[in-house]
């Protein structure tokens, strides 16, 4: 592998992480817009994974972190999406670590499959929420009694672009991960089993929420 392909790879690791450690914290995962009788938006409520804020009509915004479950249909599967967000950040994390850490040994070549290897499987988890949570949204998008329209937030947008650069970052990781002897393929096998095991007891949890 080329030093600046590796150089690619990483950079792209890194900025699929900021990204997801950005759509952990944005609460505009769903937006809501209430209409009233006049057509005259009367407010418009953000939905995200730890707060929601309300804009009403004098563009006044205000936040407030969720003291317990919220009671609204954003409510369904939320500790899923949030930990299967929080497993993603983890895993980009070690990418980078993995990453660094490969240029001073003499494992570089193992150690920079193994950080791709968690650039994928982090890309992976950041888009199985984005993606479920903007089909849930697409499902129910209005309720024409109460003058409620759900629409797609930023965050979900910001989220795919994420998963984006962390797939890629990790392709290119991980393009010689065939040339590679049983050893690295190994750890590899290992790695790879720990995290479905992982992701297994997340969609698990997630199916009976």
């Amino acid at each position: 592998m080329s030093m600046g392909m590796e150089i690619v790879g990483i950079v792209l690791g890194v900025i699929g992480l900021i990204t997801t450690i950005v759509v952990c914290a944005l609460p505009t995962w769903m937006e809501t817009t209430f209409t009233a009788a006049n057509f005259v938006t009367t407010e418009e409520v953000w939905d995200g994974l730890w707060m929601s804020c309300v804009k009403r009509s004098t563009s006044h915004i205000q936040c407030e972190v969720y003291d317990s479950m919220p009671s609204s249909a954003w409510s369904s599967n939320l500790q899923a999406t949030r930990a299967m967000t929080i497993m993603a950040i983890i895993l980009g994390i070690l990418g980078v670590m993995v990453s660094m850490v490969g240029h001073k040994t003499t494992n570089y070549i193992k150690l920079i499959i193994i950080s791709g290897i968690f650039f994928i499987l982090a890309g992976f988890l950041i888009l199985i929420p984005v993606s479920w949570k903007a089909r849930a949204i697409l499902s129910n998008s209005s309720n024409e009694l109460t003058g409620e329209k759900r629409e797609l937030g930023g965050a979900l947008y910001f989220g795919w672009g994420a998963a984006a650069f962390l797939l890629i970052g990790g392709a290119i990781l991980s393009r010689t991960l065939y040339t590679s002897g049983t050893e690295v393929a190994a750890i590899t096998t290992g790695v790879i089993g720990w995290i479905i095991s992982m992701l297994t007891w997340v969609l698990l949890g997630m199916s009976g929420a």
